[in-house]
Formats: structure tokens, sequence, C-alpha cells
């Protein structure tokens, strides 16, 4: 019995080895798709924040040019008349 006993217990060992690594492998497969899709959304939402930016920018200095610009407590814009 014992002379079974060894050879049991190292394939033990190599199925529970193989598992542990490919759990892993997996794990690591899985993060890295992750954080190449998670990088390309994140480059766009940087490109829209600064055309946003840009563009509320351009706003800004289009009414402070034409004398439209409200100073107040709010920063609005004011109508043409007052």
């Amino acid at each position: 019995m014992t002379r079974y006993r060894v050879p049991a217990l190292l394939i033990g060992f190599a199925c529970l080895y193989l598992t542990v690594m490919g759990f892993l492998t997996g794990t690591m497969v899985e993060r890295m798709r992750f954080d190449a899709r998670r990088s390309s959304v994140l480059s766009r939402l940087t490109k829209a924040e600064h055309q946003v930016r840009a563009r509320l920018m351009d706003l800004e200095r289009g009414g402070a040019r034409a004398g439209r610009w409200d100073a107040g407590s709010e920063g609005t814009l004011a109508e043409p008349g007052r």
C-alpha cells in the first residue's frame, strides 16, 4: 500500500499545481483583455472631455469679446439688450 501512496501524492500535487497555474493564467489573461478595453474607453473619454473644454473656452472667449459676458456671481452670458 505504501508503494502506491508516493506516486498518488505526486500525481495529486501535480494536478493541484496545474489547476492553480491554469486559474492564475486565466485571471491574468482576463485582466489584460479588460485593461485593453478600459484604456480605449478612457482615451475616448479624455478626447471628448478635451473637446468639451475647448468648446466651453471658445464660448467664454466669444462672449467676452462681444462684451456680453456678465461677470456676476453666476458667470452667465447676459442678454444683448442689457
